[in-house]
C-alpha cells in the first residue's frame, strides 16, 4: 500500500510513501526545485521524520517546489500516520 499527502504547487511537496521488504531502508527518490541548493537536506529530514515512527524501510517519492522545513515534516508526518492507520484520510 502507498499513501499520498500533499500537492504539486509552490512552497508545498507532495510526497508517497510505501513500506519496502525488510532491510530496504529507507530510498528517498526526489525532484525539486531546489535539488542542487538543498536536496540533501530534504532527503535526510525525510528520511528523520520516518525514522520517528518507527519506519525504516521504505520507498519514498517526492515533488518539492520549495516547500519550508516545516511543511515537509508534517507531510511526512500525515503520510505516515496514515501508512500505519493511525490517522483520518483528508487529504
Amino acid at each position: 500500500m502507498a499513501v499520498t499527502i500533499g500537492r504539486e504547487d509552490r512552497g508545498d511537496i507532495k510526497i508517497t510513501i510505501e513500506l519496502a521488504p525488510e532491510g530496504y531502508g529507507i530510498e528517498v527518490e526526489l525532484e525539486s526545485s531546489l535539488e542542487r541548493l538543498y536536496g540533501e537536506s530534504i532527503r535526510e529530514q525525510i528520511k528523520n521524520e520516518l525514522k520517528k515512527f518507527g519506519i525504516v524501510d521504505a520507498k519514498v517519492t517526492c515533488v518539492d517546489d520549495g516547500a519550508l522545513p516545516y511543511v515537509i515534516s508534517a507531510r511526512v508526518e500525515a503520510a505516515a500516520r496514515l501508512l500505519l492507520g493511525e490517522g483520518e484520510d483528508e487529504r
